[in-house]
């Protein structure tokens, strides 16, 4: 109701009833309050309630979530992330962690790929771009390492061990698997692997294959934050 009308019906009932001026003031100052707080509600409803949450955010939190989201799956499994440094050759270190009912146990640092094929296709077969992203079944058994890029590794019965991983998607790699990579900060011509994923000294690798099989572990998620050609919708973040 309009706040004016109000006072001048109540003047008028006041002039009518012969109120004392005391009960006139009073009626006066309870019928604007009234008013005052009729208009604060209006202005409330008209304005629309703010979002908690915006859709920019929820976008936000879903690629974070993906992205770091290593131990949350309760099997146990191992997960490569984004790149954590650059050795002297330029070639990303990234960490690969093992993830054992859901929190993380050790993390280890890994090559895959070279620092001049970082950007090249990963599902294309001879690229040497690292391994594509996606879920992969560990073997169960290390097998020799038929080229000279596969380090050697002492007292684990196979002299250059290769633990063979089979990608769970389609994809044009192949021969893909865990070994050392004996030219780790070296020789800048062999640094880094041809998609493979390198531990960078004889002794993580024999750490990782005893975790491997003291904790049972068959899953491999490869998440790299990269420009790849087969990545678009994840960009590089450094």
């Amino acid at each position: 109701m309009n706040s004016k009308l109000i006072l001048t019906t109540l003047i008028c009932s006041i002039a009518l009833t012969s109120c004392s001026n005391s009960q006139a003031q009073t009626a006066i100052a309870d019928l604007t309050q009234t008013a005052n707080i009729e208009k604060t509600s209006a202005i409330a409803i008209s304005q629309p309630k703010e979002s908690a949450t915006t859709s920019t955010e929820i976008s936000k939190s879903s690629i974070d979530s993906a992205s770091g989201g290593r131990c949350t799956e309760i099997n146990n499994h191992l997960f490569i992330g984004n790149r954590i440094a650059k050795n002297k050759y330029n070639n990303p270190i990234y960490p690969m962690y093992l993830c054992v009912g859901g929190k993380e146990v050790r993390s280890y640092q890994i090559v895959t790929g070279r620092n001049f094929t970082q950007q090249r296709n990963r599902n294309q077969s001879g690229t040497q771009s690292p391994l594509p992203n996606g879920k992969y079944r560990i073997g169960t058994a290390l097998t020799p390492g038929l080229l000279v890029e596969v380090g050697k590794v002492e007292g684990l019965g196979v002299r250059q061990p290769f633990l063979p991983i089979s990608p769970l998607f389609n994809t044009g790699r192949s021969a893909l698997g865990f070994h050392v990579d004996p030219s780790y900060n070296k020789d800048p011509k062999e640094d880094g692997t041809s998609g493979c994923i390198g531990l960078t000294t004889s002794a993580d690798f024999k750490s990782l294959w005893a975790d491997i099989k003291n904790y049972q572990v068959r899953d491999l998620q490869v998440a790299i934050n990269t420009k790849a050609a087969d990545n678009p919708d994840v960009a590089e973040r450094q």
